[in-house]
C-alpha cells in the first residue's frame, strides 16, 4: 500500500484533551502517539464515526500556553483515533512542530546501544 501522508509523522508524547462533537460529546485526555503538520494519533476508548469534528487542546512541554486545534476523525477503532487537523493558528502550529522536531532531533543524537554478545 502506498503512503498517502504528505508530511512526516513524528513520535511524540504530548498530552492532550479532546472533545468529539457527537450528539453526546465525548471528552477525554490522552497522550499523542504521533504528530504531523496535518494530523495527530492518540488513544481513545470509543469508536467515533469518521468525519466527526474534534476540538483538541495540546500541552506542549516547556510552554505555558496550550495549542488549540480543530480536526476531523479520519479513523477510530475504539483503541486509537487518527485526526486530520483542519484548523490551527499559524503560531500554534509552529510551536507544536518546533517541539516535536526538537524531540525528534534529540532522539536522532542518542547512541545506538551495542549488541550484547
Amino acid at each position: 500500500m502506498a503512503e498517502r501522508r504528505r508530511y512526516k509523522r513524528f513520535e511524540s508524547s504530548v498530552g492532550l484533551e479532546y472533545c468529539a462533537l457527537t450528539q453526546n460529546p465525548i471528552f477525554g485526555k490522552a497522550l499523542a502517539k504521533d504528530l504531523s503538520r496535518e494530523g495527530v494519533r492518540f488513544g481513545i476508548d470509543q469508536a467515533v464515526p469518521p468525519g466527526t469534528l474534534v476540538e483538541i487542546r495540546m500541552n506542549v512541554p516547556g510552554d505555558n500556553l496550550p495549542v488549540f486545534a480543530t480536526g476531523k476523525i479520519a479513523w477510530a477503532d475504539g483503541v486509537e483515533a487518527g485526526v486530520q487537523l483542519t484548523k490551527m493558528s499559524r503560531a500554534d502550529r509552529a510551536r507544536m512542530l518546533e517541539h516535536v522536531y526538537h524531540e525528534w532531533l534529540g532522539d536522532q543524537k542518542k547512541p545506538v546501544a551495542a549488541e550484547e554478545g
